[in-house]
């Protein structure tokens, strides 16, 4: 049997273990809180650096950028940390790090030819680096290596792969994190895309005056290292490994998911050239002269290059590391607001005016356009859900209204929701869309199956999307959640192979170290996660639909209860804002 709760909470546990001994141990002392408002009631503090470090290790193949002068302590904290959290030795850990100057190559980062097996054979035979072969993996001053050693870098955070000559090394898990000393004279310039790669980046300033009192008391490490004894080894990789899946878990708040798409529009969004091409970048100013969006509450003068989906996929994933680590249900706006700046700070080229404005201090500059458009979002509210409303064939010629007079000064209304509010409020549209609505809630295949082949033909394409995106949301709410042990998985799989004959290799790929697998059905679909193999990761099955996946989840719950009781969640409904 397999407690969900329970195996959050020691894993959570574990987690605060680790802040806590840097903190005591004065590993890292930096007094800057991280705040996180939930409400006006309910307020979290948490110190800054520690917290964004840790979290960068709960979430897969985590990067991160520590901006700092030298000396500080920043590769001593990210050592340290990863002994605390993967249980490695120091000295194993030490031994993988790149440390970066101008003269590195490529055969020193990644791996060399074996000579013997090459004079011998003629085989090109590779011998990987120990960096590439580590899980927790750490460059010293990025900004010293040369652009081609920078591309490697750049291979692993995109791919999650290491090439030489005709080798491949697969590193798909790990935890990275990199250094940054913006005033060494011997650096390189990190490119905006190269930037884009990193998930999260801290700018990290001198210790306070009484932090600086405190350093003199501190342990002489030159006199007594960190060792293995004085720093022990807190979690496993596999454990940490679980805590990715149960992190990936945690659901956004449909305010949350609302305004992460808001902010990102905020900054890419210009209504006369796409910022993708990189004209804004030397004709800022021609671009945005004489232009009534251009003013001096806007967010899109100042930002000249676009986030990214990555950028957007990273404020979620690590709003979900916090929120999971606060013990939060999902993830709130106030988590969020936390998050995003410290996910887009290094990513975007902002107006050299604007910038001034902050005394070059970007960090502090993109923390002001997150506040101002999360300001603009907060008015936006009701466009947003009338503009739903719209989408859910609940028609109301009053919201085109609305939002043709919101257009002329709010610019993701006038190129993301009016132009689209025009189409949905088409005749065919709404109706299809209350016939497919009012069939998924009487859990008519037959009828939904017909509607979706209407849909299909009828439709003009730049529409079908809509009804996709709608339809799954709808599927959605008919759920249901059944969680048991990684152990207890083994036992039921071959029972579940001859539920589903259709889906064997799918059942089969979930006992592997951690996996996700999606089997589709006629009218809705499966979802397994398998957070790991430890004995008690959970394993999660959810089933999503009607018709033929009702049917499947009855006997999905037989035989669950059948081969050993487990937690069901049972059928779950949930409003459109809930999901």
């Amino acid at each position: 049997m397999c407690d969900e709760m329970d195996i959050n909470n020691i894993l959570r546990g574990k987690i605060w273990d680790v802040i806590r001994r840097i903190e005591e141990e004065k590993i890292f002392i930096h007094s800057e809180p991280l705040v996180i408002r939930i409400s006006d009631e309910k307020e979290f503090s948490l110190p800054l650096i520690t917290t964004l470090v840790v979290i960068n290790a709960l979430v897969a193949r985590g990067s991160m950028l520590l901006y700092g002068g030298y000396g500080g302590g920043k590769t001593t904290l990210v050592k340290i940390l990863g002994r605390l959290l993967t249980s490695k030795s120091i000295r194993e850990i030490e031994l993988a790090i790149i440390r970066a100057h101008p003269q590195l190559t490529e055969e020193k980062m990644i791996g060399r030819l074996h000579v013997g097996k090459l004079l011998k054979e003629g085989a090109e035979d590779i011998v990987w680096r120990r960096f590439i072969k580590s899980f927790w993996k750490i460059i010293d001053e990025i900004n010293r290596l040369s652009p081609s050693a920078q591309d490697v870098i750049f291979s692993i955070l995109s791919e999650g792969i290491a090439k030489y000559f005709d080798g491949v090394y697969e590193t798909k898990e790990f935890v990275l994190y990199a250094t940054v000393n913006p005033r060494d004279v011997g650096a390189y310039p990190l490119g905006l895309p190269f930037l884009d790669r990193f998930g999260i980046a801290v700018p990290i300033s001198s210790p306070m005056f009484d932090e600086l009192t405190d350093l003199t008391e501190s342990i002489d490490e030159k006199l007594h290292d960190y060792d293995d004894t004085r720093i022990p080894g807190l979690l496993t990789i596999d454990e940490l490994i679980v805590v990715w899946n149960l992190v990936s878990r945690i659901p956004l708040s449909f305010e949350s998911k609302l305004f992460i798409g808001a902010l990102a529009r905020e900054f890419s969004l210009c209504i006369r050239t796409p910022k993708e091409t990189g004209a804004f970048l030397h004709s800022a100013e021609t671009i945005c002269k004489g232009c009534h969006f251009n003013t001096e509450y806007a967010i899109c003068n100042k930002v000249y290059t676009p986030l990214s989906v990555r950028a957007v996929k990273d404020i979620a994933r690590y709003s979900k590391a916090l929120a999971w680590l606060l013990g939060l249900d999902n993830v709130p706006l106030g988590v969020v607001l936390a998050i995003a700046p410290f996910v887009i700070w290094h990513r975007v080229s902002l107006s050299p005016k604007y910038l001034e404005k902050f005394y070059g201090n970007a960090f502090q500059a993109v923390r002001k356009l997150v506040n101002d458009a999360f300001k603009n979002f907060i008015r936006r509210m009701p466009l947003y859900r009338g503009f739903m409303d719209l989408e859910m064939g609940r028609s109301d010629l009053r919201i085109l209204d609305m939002l043709r007079d919101a257009a002329a000064s709010d610019l993701i209304v006038a190129m993301d929701l009016y132009p689209i509010a025009e189409l949905l409020i088409s005749k065919n549209y709404q109706l299809l869309q209350r016939e497919l609505i009012n069939a998924i809630n009487k859990e008519d295949s037959g009828s939904v199956k017909e509607i979706l082949e209407k849909i299909n033909r009828e439709i003009p394409a730049n529409l079908k999307g809509r009804f996709t995106r709608i339809y799954e949301k709808l599927i959605r709410r008919k759920r249901r959640v059944f969680t048991t042990s990684f152990n207890e998985w083994k036992k039921i799989l071959s029972e579940l192979q001859k539920i589903m004959p259709d889906s064997k290799e799918a059942l089969m790929r979930t006992l592997k170290r951690s996996r996700l697998e999606i089997i589709p059905l006629e009218t809705g679909y499966i979802v397994i996660h398998s957070t790991g193999t430890l004995d008690q990761a959970p394993v999660f099955v959810e089933v999503y639909g009607i018709g033929d996946a009702k049917t499947i989840a009855d006997k999905i719950s037989r035989l669950m209860r059948e081969v050993k009781p487990s937690e069901e969640a049972g059928a779950q409904s949930y409003s459109l804002e809930g999901i």
